[in-house]
């Protein structure tokens, strides 16, 4: 475990005060909740990042199968050899 130190303001500080005893928790608990909660949000807002977190492999070949049939799209393709 690592210890760090932050600097808040007074109302923030407050805040976090009143929120750690509405939780039951103090503040270092607070905070490690709050992460948490914070990731759970993050992840449910991009449903597909949980999906491909440990294989950065297959995003990668996703991603170049993507660009391949965008590149090939009908619409992408010039009109003729030598127009630009």
């Amino acid at each position: 475990m690592e210890k760090i130190e932050i600097q808040l303001d007074d109302k923030t500080l407050e805040k976090a005060r009143w929120l750690a005893k509405s939780h039951h928790r103090d503040l270092p608990e607070l905070i490690a909740y709050a992460i948490d909660k914070l990731a759970v949000t993050e992840a449910a807002n991009y449903p597909l990042l949980g999906l491909f977190a440990d294989d950065p492999e297959s995003v990668d070949q996703m991603l170049e199968e993507v660009m391949k049939d965008r590149a090939a799209h009908p619409l992408n393709q010039r009109f003729g050899k030598g127009t630009t």
